[in-house]
């Protein structure tokens, strides 16, 4: 995959993917709009359809953004364990703390 990544950014150049980034960003957001627009009503197949093929429009983009930027031990990924660590520590049981009336 990373062989296509790299030919599509040597035919189009750094710019203008950066430009289709920018617009499959766009459209995935139009999507996840229309899905807010339904308020928790359920989705129609083909809005669905609209979405997971965005995702994939977004999901290949940034990977040839990865590719342009960053090398294989990136640190994107370095960022990326980070966040999920936090992420995942936030759904750990906290110990809970009860204050009586007087504040003691």
């Amino acid at each position: 995959m990373v062989r296509l990544y790299e030919q599509a950014i040597k035919k189009w150049g750094y710019a203008l993917q950066i430009i289709m980034v920018i617009e499959e960003c766009a459209e995935l957001q139009k999507q996840c709009t229309k899905l807010l627009r339904l308020q928790d009503k359920v989705p129609h197949p083909q809005q669905l359809e609209f979405l997971a093929e965005e995702i994939a429009d977004v999901e290949i983009m940034l990977e040839q953004l990865k590719e342009m930027f960053f090398s294989k031990n990136s640190l994107v990924e370095q960022f990326k364990a980070k966040k999920l660590i936090r992420l995942s520590l936030m759904f750990q049981e906290k110990p809970s703390v009860t204050v009586n009336k007087e504040g003691q």
